[in-house]
């Protein structure tokens, strides 16, 4: 039995009932734990399934200059890292890239002149915060996100405010905040409303992010992040620098 289910009473006699009772109580939740694990993974399932959205490749035109700030959301399906046994779910991110002349600030970041930010937020043990510029770090350390798709977006310096508070809002993973969710939102919050993405319906993932991208004809294969700078978590504004392992 695990620690701290019984209470034993030291004196007149611990009814030997009230242990039975309490290992009742044990099962119960155990029963209870599992019914409420099968309802999630059931729902998860339902979720992954259930799409209300219609998706028309090349119906829709964002046109981008290589000029200003330079915004873009780039989602890889998994499909390149999958193996028979083995399903990889992908991953959905942000960058910002700089074509004004001049730098530019995001929170606490410089992004100078012809430089890159990239920004997701990630389910790593002990660090579920925001990770700056992480994907350009696997992607040359480790030739990950192979056929990761990218569309871009102009923007106006003063929609960096924008993306800021969003970050305030939203800083960190969760369930039901994944990556693929937090990168659409954000994007939807920024562009104009004629190039916003199709919301999901229930679960974000990246391959439903990429069908939302490919309705657009200007959709780019294996984009380049290679102007991004070092790796840092930013969680409850407190800026933390990281480096892969080797």
């Amino acid at each position: 039995m695990p620690p701290g289910i019984f209470r034993y009473t030291v004196g007149a006699g611990t009814p030997r009932r009230s242990i039975t009772l309490c290992r009742e109580g044990w099962r119960l939740k155990k029963r209870t734990a599992t019914l409420l694990a099968l309802v999630l993974a059931l729902a998860a399932a339902f979720g992954l399934w259930l799409d209300g959205n219609v998706y028309e490749n090349g119906s829709r035109t964002l046109p981008c200059e290589e000029s200003g700030p330079i915004l873009s959301i780039t989602t890889f399906d998994g499909e390149s890292e999958s193996t028979p046994l083995v399903k990889c779910f992908g991953h959905t991110w942000i960058s910002l890239d700089n074509r004004s002349g001049h730098p530019v600030y995001l929170k606490d970041c410089e992004i100078r002149d012809g430089e890159q930010v990239t920004l997701s937020v990630w389910a790593v043990r002990g660090l579920s915060g925001l990770l700056f510029n992480m994907e350009p770090g696997y992607i040359r350390d480790y030739g990950r996100y192979v056929g990761r798709r990218s569309l871009r977006a102009n923007i106006g310096e003063e929609q960096l405010r924008t993306i800021e508070a969003y970050i305030d809002r939203e800083d960190g993973w969760t369930l039901g905040g994944n990556c693929s969710r937090w990168s659409l939102r954000l994007w939807n919050a920024v562009v104009e409303e004629d190039f916003a993405l199709k919301t999901q319906t229930l679960v974000y993932t990246p391959e439903r992010v990429e069908k939302a991208l490919c309705e657009f004809d200007c959709v780019e294969t294996d984009r380049d992040f290679s102007r991004a700078g070092n790796i840092f978590c930013l969680r409850d504004g407190v800026r933390t620098e990281l480096t892969l392992c080797s």
